[in-house]
């Protein structure tokens, strides 16, 4: 059965529907909230949002026309009227360069100039779209400060936070959008789904969907890129050899992500991601949710308390706290290896032990 809705978007068809009610009635909000963990489907359905605004159907103006020059230009990322907002993104500062600074947040510049862009009309659009990704890595003020555009928005602004981790969000944030949860899909949804739409053969389709634990944008990337396929599986290892180490193995690795954050912040925090979504994972399944996970994490489970998979995963989340607010590094991954439990069941049907999984180690 095909997983794609009205706007093409695999496995979220509540959430392309209640958009496309709201467009239908005139009560869009000013500004939506999409959760779920990366490579889910959040910034697509965002885009699809927006070009459905700029460009829709002449039949069905809940729908987007997609071949539309506006919507072109949308989907390449040149259009005026819709900004996206991110890690290392343009701001008005001449002397700012956030990309060479290793930026790790999301500056109150940036924010700054959202403010100015929305108070001027639309230059070819009916609306001004900003869409700010992601939402949980803003700085402290530059959140408190986009609550404030939030509070009194102007007519034509829609603003599309996404967000992996919505408690790291001000809850003055949270309450004042529209919020859409975006969950995995099953494996064997997706697994279809790449096989029609991306004609993936079926083997390799029902491996991409575990490896992607449902979500079928990462799954789309691990198929383009079978590298990343294994830096996914050298972290796993990595994660399930660690939760039995002892206090030694643990503050090694710990030395070894803490020196690479200083050379390469972007993979250290790909492979913090990886840990928080398999710790995630594990406690879904530790609570008897094992619908969207992975045989493997299926089992690992076996061995976790909810309680323990649920202090495994803030203790993880902790770190990427600290990390993106310059602590030292190496003493945030101590703590978070502090934190962690330490499992007695042996690793069942494991991989061969990987060296740390992350660029530039």
């Amino acid at each position: 059965m095909s997983t794609a809705n009205a706007w093409g978007v695999h496995g979220h068809d509540g959430a392309v529907e209640v958009l496309r009610r709201a467009i239908r009635s005139g009560h869009l909000a000013h500004a939506f909230l999409f959760t779920g963990p990366p490579g889910c489907g959040k910034e697509t359905l965002a885009r699809r949002l927006a070009q459905t605004l700029t460009s829709p159907s002449a039949d069905d103006p809940t729908i987007p026309d997609l071949t539309a020059r506006a919507a072109q230009a949308l989907e390449h990322g040149e259009l005026p009227d819709v900004e996206r907002i991110a890690r290392g993104g343009v701001c008005d500062e001449a002397n700012h360069d956030h990309q060479k600074d290793n930026s790790t947040r999301i500056r109150i510049c940036q924010v700054r100039r959202l403010e100015r862009v929305a108070s001027l009309a639309p230059f070819a659009s009916p609306r001004r779209i900003f869409v700010v990704d992601t939402a949980d890595d803003l700085q402290s003020e530059a959140a408190h400060a986009l609550l404030k555009t939030l509070e009194e928005p102007p007519g034509h602004v829609l603003i599309i936070l996404l967000a992996a981790d919505p408690v790291a969000l001000l809850p003055t944030i949270r309450s004042r959008c529209q919020e859409l949860p975006l969950r995995p899909m099953s494996h064997t949804a997706l697994a279809a789904a790449l096989e029609e739409f991306e004609g993936v053969e079926p083997e390799r389709a029902a491996f991409l969907a575990r490896m992607a634990h449902g979500r079928y944008g990462l799954a789309k990337r691990l198929h383009a890129d079978p590298s990343l396929s294994v830096l996914r599986e050298a972290v796993e290892d990595d994660v399930r050899r660690l939760a039995r180490a002892g206090r030694g193995e643990r503050f090694d690795y710990a030395e070894q992500m803490g020196g690479a954050w200083y050379r390469e912040r972007d993979g250290v925090l790909q492979a913090i991601d990886l840990w928080r979504d398999w710790w995630r994972d594990v406690l879904m399944a530790s609570a008897g949710a094992t619908t969207h996970v992975s045989p493997e994490v299926a089992e690992e489970a076996e061995a976790v308390t909810p309680k323990d998979a649920l202090r495994a995963l803030r203790a993880v989340q902790t770190a990427r706290e600290h990390l993106l607010a310059n602590t030292h590094a190496q003493l945030a991954l101590e703590v978070m290896m502090l934190d962690l439990p330490v499992l007695d069941a042996p690793i069942r049907g494991g991989r061969e032990d990987r060296a740390v999984a992350t660029a530039g180690l």
